[in-house]
């Protein structure tokens, strides 16, 4: 049986807004700002860490971009692209599950599935089933819960 929760019914989840943790990927750095502007300004969450699974070539960009990095203590994992983001379900897998259990103590995790790579969303998606966290999605005009 499916139930539509929708995403402010999520969000009232969260027991301690500030104390967020977001984990997704990482491919296109103006969607990751566009959704973390729209996650404070609907929401009224900044998250204290956001893990990143990406490549060193998108890292690169991130360091040139201009970003408020006081805002979100944003923490990259760098993967390679064709032999892991791509190919590697299982080091993707491996790679959230360790931060995930690095962070599910000190933190309400979230995860976030729009960035990133295929393998990138479906390990977030399977790990978000498996320790029954929040995951959301961006769709580029409004952020909706899965």
């Amino acid at each position: 049986m499916v139930v539509n929760i929708s995403t402010s019914d999520n969000l009232n989840q969260i027991k301690n807004k500030n104390n967020v943790c977001l984990i997704g990927g990482l491919g296109d750095i103006n969607l990751f700002v566009d959704f973390l502007d729209l996650f404070e300004l609907k929401f009224k969450i900044i998250p204290k860490k956001y893990h990143i699974i990406t490549s060193p070539e998108i890292n690169e960009k991130f360091k040139d971009y201009k970003l408020d990095k006081d805002k979100v203590n944003s923490i990259l994992h760098l993967l390679d692209y064709q032999t892991e983001l791509r190919e590697n379900y299982f080091a993707v897998y491996n790679k959230c599950k360790t931060i995930i259990d690095e962070e599910k103590n000190n933190y309400e995790i979230i995860c976030e599935l729009t960035g990133g790579t295929k393998p990138v969303s479906i390990a977030l998606m399977a790990l978000a089933e498996k320790y029954n966290l929040l995951r959301f999605y961006y769709s580029g005009k409004k952020i909706i819960s899965i």
